[in-house]
């Protein structure tokens, strides 16, 4: 995985204004690193398999390596909250951004509470709550694993700090199956081993349970593969992690029996982001092309009836989290967040229809 100089700057968001910009109805289609297609009329915009490109973020804002997470507002209406993320610098510190699909608009839910962290383990939605585990910070002057785990509040906007895992970890997948958090880190801090919290190696694939009536997290068994930077999410009632950097395999969790079964892995392998929609995983897997100077994406759609891979339209633009929501009462996934940083494009936001 890339990585950019140490800075230690961090740059205040203060309060944005709503941004509203106009979509660009342009869908891609279902080939590996697809180039914009132009030319399709809006009324193709929201056409089967395709992706619809959305407003851009506030300039500024901190979205690089982002996680976010979806609570419906009070007309029942999605809000899609990012938490966490760097600057172009390294910078952290990032306020709590929203976005609404149904108005196409930004929002800032103010300059506090923020949060320090990048590529986090995700966001796994329990009740009205947002629960954000581990992460990545250049807070101490270089890079380090710095871990932690809050609880955010929409309702609020607070910030709680929970108790930490086991161990410092980030990069990792998580899901949420019967009130509690599942999460499977994708490395750990190696500093300071053999101290509490710290590991041997970094590479990490223990599988980690919090459960909020408790306030406390367990060690279940670890997956068969490592997943850094993997995608993930729960199909009745079973924890699936796919791709990462450096692999194609897919696993799945039963909680029931606390074991994991490999299924049939990613027909492309590397750094993934997913969410799960109409019961099949969804997972875009983003690659750096040497060749062609450019990242380049695959998009793919598991279905575990059949336990295949069927491939799908790819979005466009490098997305650090993508989430299911439901919005005119049809299913979509919204790719949010950027890695813009990393040589990728401008981060937007791009609606995906099935």
């Amino acid at each position: 995985m890339l990585r950019l100089p140490p800075h230690t700057l961090l740059l205040a968001l203060g309060s944005l204004a709503l941004l509203a910009c106009g979509e660009d109805s342009t869908p891609t289609q279902p080939m590996s690193g697809a180039e914009p297609v132009s030319g399709v009329p809006l009324a193709d915009a929201f056409t089967s398999n395709t992706w619809t490109l959305k407003a851009a973020p506030p300039d500024n804002a901190f979205v690089n390596q982002a996680s976010a997470g979806v609570v419906n507002d009070a007309n029942g209406l999605p809000v899609v909250y990012m938490l966490g993320g760097r600057d172009n610098d390294g910078g952290s510190g990032a306020s709590v951004l929203t976005y609404r699909v149904a108005t196409n608009t930004w929002g800032s839910q103010g300059f506090e509470p923020r949060v320090f962290v990048f590529n986090s383990n995700g966001v796994g939605r329990i009740g009205s709550l947002l629960y954000i585990s581990g992460g990545e910070s250049f807070g101490s002057g270089s890079f380090e694993i710095a871990g932690g785990f809050w609880a955010y509040d929409p309702a609020t906007n607070t910030l709680t700090q929970k108790p930490n895992q086991p161990k410092i970890t980030s990069e990792g997948v998580t899901g949420v199956i019967d009130g509690k958090l599942y999460v499977l880190p994708g490395r750990c801090n190696s500093d300071l081993f053999p101290n509490p919290g710290y590991c041997e190696v970094e590479p990490f694939r223990r599988l980690f349970r919090y459960n909020p009536a408790t306030n406390l997290w367990a060690t279940k068994k670890p997956a068969p593969h490592f997943h850094p930077l993997g995608a993930g999410g729960v199909i009745s009632g079973k924890f699936y992690a796919a791709g990462g950097t450096g692999t194609n395999t897919l696993d799945r969790y039963d909680p029931a029996t606390d074991t994991w079964n490999t299924l049939a892995p990613l027909p492309v392998g590397g750094e993934a982001r997913g969410a799960v929609m109409q019961g099949k995983l969804y997972v875009v897997v983003t690659n750096f092309n040497q060749t062609l100077g450019k990242f380049v994406f695959d998009a793919f759609a598991f279905d575990p009836a059949t336990n295949a891979w069927t491939r799908k339209a790819a979005p466009r633009y490098t997305h650090s989290e993508i989430v299911a929501i439901t919005w005119n009462g049809k299913p979509h996934l919204l790719a949010v967040g950027g890695i813009a940083a990393f040589g990728g494009s401008p981060s937007r936001v791009e609606l995906y229809t099935p």
